[in-house]
């Protein structure tokens, strides 16, 4: 059983400096390249029914920020209905899409170097000599350890990483949207589908429900993704017992509001998870950066917690 479990989304490597925003993907010469690459539709059907063209017209609107996976769905329930020609061009523009964003990832990444002052980078370093069972679960496709500007000198053989949306290394990435219940759409779009695209269990639910500490890093819980952590937060919102402590490392207030009210559209109420929760904290990377002394005592205090050798079995303060 995993004491620790570490979930790692694009705020992480955004943390650590690398382009990996979907905002820098469509600026790219990868996204031109694909651009460039469609078929000379008629003019009317080249609007309504390419993927691509889709992505244009939402990456122009949503300058300040685009999230691809959320206008894949979006562009999933636009179509209920699509001819099988239709079909055929739009698998064809999202394998392109999908390979042109590896590639994007690939050339941005490759042979890049953290700066050692970045917050997220000193998180990894912070773990070199923790000897418990821990579990890193990934939503990125990269492996931040590559960027390290010095390796590891300690290699925890109790660890565990599952890359969840699959990673650059295996050339196999999961990128599309998850349908909610009751929503109408094209099955013959379902290529598109998250869960299609899933080979192996990845544990997700047990990990986080085993765990007595779990730390989010620059992932926002977002509606694509609930489904990986809905049993944990149900489970965390009804009952005290074990003792568990959720941490949330994200930009500012703001990206805390967005935290909340996703955990809270998911029919989770945040009120409960203070209630039952041993401790339920956020830490904003940005007042770290500014030096703020009372978000820096909270990353203290979480290393200090994960760290301490007893356990907390200690019972609840009333």
């Amino acid at each position: 059983m995993a004491e620790l479990a570490i979930i790692i989304g694009n705020g992480f490597d955004i943390d650590l400096g690398l382009p990996s925003k979907y905002s820098e993907f469509v600026n790219s010469k990868e996204w031109e390249r694909l651009v460039q690459s469609l078929n000379s539709f008629p003019e009317e059907e080249y609007r309504n029914h390419s993927l691509i063209c889709h992505l244009l017209s939402a990456a122009y609107d949503k300058e300040n920020w685009f999230d691809i996976e959320e206008e894949i769905r979006s562009f999933v329930l636009k179509h209920p209905k699509c001819t099988e020609n239709e079909i055929r061009e739009i698998e064809s523009e999202f394998n392109r899409l999908k390979v042109a964003l590896a590639n994007y990832l690939k050339r941005v990444s490759n042979n890049y170097t953290v700066d050692e002052e970045k917050w997220a980078c000193q998180f990894m370093y912070k773990f070199e000599f923790y000897d418990r069972p821990m579990i890193e679960i990934y939503y990125n496709y990269t492996n931040p350890y590559a960027f390290l500007p010095r390796p590891l000198f300690h290699i925890n053989t109790k660890k565990f990483k599952t890359y969840v949306h699959g990673s650059l290394e295996d050339n196999d990435i999961v990128l599309g949207c998850d349908i909610q219940d009751g929503e109408q759409v094209n099955r013959h779009l379902s290529f598109m589908y998250k869960y299609n695209m899933l080979n192996n269990a990845n544990h997700v639910a047990r990990n986080l429900l085993e765990a007595k500490e779990v730390v989010f890093f620059g992932h926002s819980v977002n509606e694509m993704d609930f489904g990986y952590f809905r049993e944990f937060f149900k489970v965390a919102s009804t009952t005290p017992k074990p003792i568990r402590h959720l941490t949330f490392i994200t930009l500012d207030e703001k990206s805390e509001r967005r935290i909340k009210d996703n955990i809270r559209n998911q029919g989770i109420s945040v009120i409960d998870l203070y209630n039952n929760l041993e401790s339920f904290t956020f830490i904003h990377t940005k007042k770290l950066y500014s030096q703020n002394a009372k978000e820096i005592q909270k990353w203290d205090d979480m290393f200090e917690r994960i760290f301490r050798k007893e356990e907390r079995g200690v019972k609840r303060r009333n």
